[in-house]
Formats: structure tokens, sequence, C-alpha cells
């Protein structure tokens, strides 16, 4: 079997698609070592692929609320870590990737 590969998934936003849902299937488990780790890793391939645009900003995820187990702001390119070792954050995110549309 061959599969062939659009060229469009160099850099286009096909792969930043499918990168999107391999973190969003990587969310779909519970919060395990194993899973919080995978979820990290996707999150990483996405973000490399989505923000290798050139753009200089440096994005933030912020939530409101206090005191719930996680910091309330991390920069885009600290999600991975934060992913990888705090089981609130992993559902923090898998709720809002959840909310999604799609």
């Amino acid at each position: 079997m061959v599969a062939i590969i659009p060229l469009t998934l160099s850099k286009g936003k096909s792969m930043a698609n499918a990168e999107f849902e391999k973190l969003k299937d990587a969310l779909r488990k519970p919060a395990t070592p194993e899973a919080m780790r995978e979820a990290a890793a996707a999150f990483e391939r996405y973000r490399v692929v989505k923000l290798d645009k050139g753009k200089g900003s440096r994005p933030t995820l912020v939530t409101l609320g206090r005191g719930r187990g996680y910091p309330n702001a991390v920069p885009v390119d600290k999600i991975p870590e934060e992913l990888a070792k705090n089981p609130n954050f992993f559902n923090l995110m898998k709720r809002a990737v959840s909310k999604e549309k799609g």
C-alpha cells in the first residue's frame, strides 16, 4: 500500500490541522503521565507547524480563575511542559479543545 501525501503538508494549513487532530486525540485520554507526555509532544509539534510563520509576537494562554492548581498565564512555548507535568492543566486543555468547533 502506498500513501500519497499532498504537497501542501510541508508547512500549509493541512499540516497544522493534522497536528491539531493528533493533539485532540491525545487530550481525549485520561490524565495519566503517559497521556500527558503524548499531549505535550503533540502540542509541541502543532505549535512548531502553526507558529512557523515568522510572527514576532509572544502569545500567551491566560485563564481568569485563581487557585486551580495551574498558572493563570502560560506562554505558548511553555504549554508542552505544563501539559506534561500538571494534570489540572491537562484537563483544562482538554475542556478548551473539546469546545473547539471543527
